[in-house]
């Protein structure tokens, strides 16, 4: 079977349904595979949600209360960075008291913490997990591109600071800070490895590749398109995605199983 009919045929398919949702996103026709995930993703993440998808009954109300304050605290963050985080300025502007806010964030470095293990939980639920929806292969490699695209597009962050500027900001810090952030971004980047790994044991990519220096450089190329959608006030999404279709392209195998 020769690439057109197998995993290059599902590339250009894939890719073509990406290009079409990038012209729509304007209109918030969004016809790619985020079309299924977006109903699910109230504002910053299913913020009031256990384990189960309902509050718990015991605590509840406190839970709530913590929940409402990592909203508003991912939002200030994701545009002015942890910095601007203050006890005193969340406190005021969720019309709390200092006290009761202190009791569910001992410090400000709690709070920080707690909103960056927050923005982690969040890009998981638009990126990473509804990713994992596709096929092994070639095709869930396009997802993860894809969804990531997707999630600055749609701004599911109000800022460009989580996750790029963050670990840019913090990547050579020591502390709990530092660390949970670079948790986030090994974990992005072990799942777009593993996702070009995959796509390799399915034949669907060059087995030479270094899946590791694949992973990278499709990294490298989501970071310009943010870097371009910034610099462009929210152009380059079909350039975006065409240069992650050409670069899969070019990775794809001239011969795949029929399956």
């Amino acid at each position: 079977m020769r690439k057109s009919c197998g995993a290059l045929g599902r590339v250009r398919n894939l890719g073509f349904c990406g290009v079409c949702a990038s012209a729509k996103i304007e209109g918030e026709d969004v016809n790619t595979n985020v079309r299924a995930i977006m109903p699910g993703l109230v504002l910053f993440g299913n913020l009031g949600r256990d384990g189960g998808g309902h509050a718990s009954e015991s605590g509840s109300h406190g839970q709530q209360t913590r929940q409402a304050i990592l909203a508003q605290a991912l939002k200030i963050a994701a545009r002015e960075g942890l910095a601007a985080l203050t006890i005193g300025r969340l406190a005021k502007e969720l019309r709390m008291s200092k006290s009761g806010l202190f009791a569910h964030f001992h410090s400000k470095q709690a709070l920080e913490l707690a909103t960056v293990e927050k923005a982690g939980e969040v890009f998981a639920d638009a990126v990473l997990r509804p990713a994992q929806a596709g096929r092994e292969g070639i095709e869930r490699l396009w997802n993860l591109c894809d969804l990531w695209l997707v999630h600055v597009e749609r701004r599911v962050f109000p800022g460009a600071y989580f996750f790029t500027g963050a670990f840019f900001e913090y990547a050579d810090r020591p502390g709990p800070i530092a660390g949970a952030i670079s948790r986030v971004a090994r974990e992005w980047f072990n799942t777009l490895k593993k996702a070009v790994q995959e796509a390799q044991q399915q034949r669907e990519i060059d087995p030479d590749a270094e899946a590791k220096q694949v992973a990278w450089e499709l990294n490298g190329r989501l970071v310009g398109a943010y870097w371009a959608h910034l610099v462009e006030g929210g152009g380059c999404r079909r350039e975006a995605r065409a240069a992650l279709l050409g670069r899969l392209l070019e990775l794809a195998t001239d011969e795949i199983p029929a399956s």
